[in-house]
């Protein structure tokens, strides 16, 4: 197959917007669409058949393209009316197949080798190109998994590019840079706000980019910073993470920060303690207030009863957990899996 100059770059272009397509999400029809313009076409098709699960579903673009209950339907006419050329990509893993067809009226002129050999790279294309979408937007819930459960565990998160720039922060990292109160952002970097701790920062930065760049998981560390409030040390932890390459997509090198403030407590979830522990909605009212560092009479006065019933409730507590002490509470609670559970509004 052979291209002239000007064709090679009006193919290069096809395929360039395919993939931004396909990588951005967008409706099939967007993509198909796009070849048929190029291809001079009135309707494409993409047929994808699951055939472990026995069923295919048809995909149009053009004039006759209706909803999705008639495209297969529509197919079928165009199979029997129109010139067609048709090529089949095949899904190794998921065990899928993809048929691309491309259609010109009968009253036209049909279809060459050199068309035919494109409709043949084009298919492979759109199956490459939805395969990386769909393991990109997977990376991508993953990566919002582990930052919400860092969020509930109160440990921040920020990630530098290996010139040392803030490439992203979770929620609690841009709170603990909002509160410049023992580190904060300058110019897309960060900086402890104390100097003397600032140049050990820096260092620890530059050695976790170099070990980073070599793709060592070495010269991890922890560095504790003044905050200028005058409460407890922020506590950072700073970690090279190696580029990685996984089901085809490769990760860059990076930095990792973790911020934890001791100041921070993470939060328990009233109706899951209630799921995990078998208490009753009162109980783990109570143990959740114990929870967040309330004294027992704290946690009587804002519930609006008397210290009797509070104590009355934790007896029960402690019968039903197997445990004698508040404080064996405490820790049991920030070690169970409602510290995990998505936030919900509580009850004052």
């Amino acid at each position: 197959m052979t291209f002239h100059p000007r064709s090679v770059v009006e193919f290069g272009l096809l395929f360039s917007r395919i993939s931004e397509s396909l990588l951005a999400g967008a409706p099939l029809r967007q993509p198909l669409d796009l070849i048929r313009q190029h291809m001079a076409a009135n309707a494409v098709a993409l047929r994808v058949e699951d055939r472990a699960a026995g069923n295919s579903a048809v995909f149009l673009a053009g004039d006759e393209a209706g909803d999705d209950a008639t495209a297969t339907a529509v197919l079928g006419h165009l199979l029997e009316s129109c010139h067609h050329i048709s090529a089949t990509a095949i899904d190794d893993v998921e065990g899928s197949r993809f048929v691309l067809y491309v259609f010109r009226e009968a009253g036209r002129e049909g279809f060459d080798g050199e068309e035919t050999s494109l409709c043949e790279i084009l298919a492979g294309q759109i199956l490459r190109g939805l395969q990386l979408s769909q393991r990109i937007g997977a990376s991508e819930i993953e990566r919002g998994l582990y930052s919400s459960v860092m969020d509930r565990l109160s440990v921040g998160v920020v990630i530098l590019d290996l010139q040392g720039r803030v490439v992203k922060s979770s929620g609690k990292a841009e709170e603990a840079l909002a509160a410049r109160d023992g580190l904060q952002s300058q110019a897309g970097r960060l900086r402890a706000t104390c100097a003397k701790e600032d140049r050990d920062l820096q260092a620890a930065i530059k050695a976790a980019i170099a070990s980073a760049n070599r793709g060592e998981g070495r010269e991890t560390r922890g560095l504790a910073l003044t905050k200028l409030s005058g409460s407890r040390n922020l506590g950072i932890i700073v970690q090279p993470v190696p580029g990685t390459r996984r089901a085809g997509v490769v990760t860059a090198p990076t930095v990792a920060i973790y911020i934890r403030d001791p100041e921070a407590n993470a939060d328990v979830e009233s109706d899951l303690v209630r799921q995990l522990f078998d208490l009753t909605p009162a109980e783990a009212a109570v143990a959740r207030r114990l929870t967040s560092g309330l004294s027992l009479e704290d946690v009587a006065a804002s519930l609006d009863i008397s210290r009797n019933t509070a104590r009355a409730h934790l007896r029960s507590i402690f019968s039903k957990s197997g445990i004698t002490r508040q404080t064996e509470l405490v820790r049991l609670m920030l070690n169970s899996a409602a510290v995990l559970g998505a936030p919900q509004p509580q009850a004052a």
